[in-house]
């Protein structure tokens, strides 16, 4: 690799120095889904610096600190994601330093002021008397109007496929299939988390099968899914929001975050309380780790043990 790359095309040297020399603390090299991650995380600070007329080898203490205040608007408070961002920053600023495209690494003082979270927040998620309740909402009300439609069919693809407020925003129309053999939705790769296809819950089809008839109805080439306007734009984080606290304070469900995300972990530990394994329930929702699962885990009964997938 050729030090010119490092200043012309930052993500392509980053992902060839992951794949080639790039290792972890145990001087082992890393997993294709850590790399994957990795250089997810990288684009995004990488596009931060860029939009700041910064470069990698310009960057100082500063911009870290104005990149994590911007990071934070997006992270669960008490989460490692700070950490694992600035860790990630340190060995890539590292290695420039190395290379003599750096004489200082602003990452370095930063770090050692850190440390890993004692506890993690505990996830929040509906009970499963609640999930229940939710779920026999998530029907279309006679005479609804499309855009009362569209809401709770937010809501049932939120708590029906474990999807994130980013993947729902980008879902195309030809991403949903309602009417084959075994209804799911295809979530296009984002950032860390894998593609994959997701079956979904029976109790959302009648309203995603009559949501989707009205949408291929509409005039106009709009691609997306759910659509925010008659003019085709797609939906934003905070209307998204705003459909599932809507959903849940019609029912006097009320929780510590009525976003997405509680939708999300609620979807994930259904399928934990089902039987499935902390592995099956990671791939469901695009994670390369079983952290979330694990975590999610822990709330349900001691009866339910960590389930070890059997050898074939």
């Amino acid at each position: 690799m050729t030090l010119a790359l490092w200043t012309s095309d930052p993500e392509t040297a980053y992902a060839q120095w992951q794949r080639t020399e790039a290792a972890g603390a145990d001087r082992r090299a890393f997993a294709e889904r850590s790399i994957v991650q990795h250089c997810a995380m990288f684009a995004r600070f990488n596009r931060f610096l860029g939009a700041r007329g910064q470069a990698l080898t310009t960057f100082g203490s500063d911009h870290i600190n104005g990149f994590f205040e911007e990071l934070a608007r997006d992270c669960v408070p008490g989460t490692t994601t700070r950490l694992r961002y600035l860790k990630l920053i340190d060995r890539l600023v590292r290695h420039l330093v190395a290379m003599e495209l750096r004489s200082a690494n602003p990452a370095a003082q930063m770090l050692g002021s850190e440390s890993w979270p004692e506890d993690e927040p505990t996830p929040t998620y509906l009970s499963l008397v609640d999930d229940c309740r939710l779920q026999s909402a998530c029907v279309s009300q006679p005479d609804a109007d499309f855009k009362s439609l569209r809401n709770t069919a937010i809501v049932a693809t939120f708590l029906g496929a474990g999807i994130t407020a980013a993947e729902c925003r980008h879902l195309r129309l030809s991403d949903l299939d309602v009417h084959g053999i075994r209804p799911d939705v295809l979530v296009q790769k984002r950032g860390p988390r894998i593609a994959r296809r997701v079956t979904l819950e029976p109790f959302s089809l009648d309203v995603l099968r009559e949501y989707y008839d009205a949408r291929t109805k509409l005039p106009g080439q709009s691609e997306w899914l759910f659509l925010a306007t008659a003019a085709g734009k797609p939906m934003k984080d905070d209307t998204l929001g705003k459909c599932v606290r809507v959903a849940l304070k019609s029912l006097n469900i009320t929780a510590a975050d009525m976003s997405p995300r509680l939708l999300r972990n609620t979807y994930a530990r259904r399928h934990l309380h089902a039987g499935r394994t902390d592995e099956e329930v990671a791939n469901l929702l695009g994670l390369s780790s079983h952290r979330t699962s694990v975590r999610l885990r822990q709330t349900l009964e001691p009866s339910f043990a960590p389930l070890v997938d059997s050898e074939t």
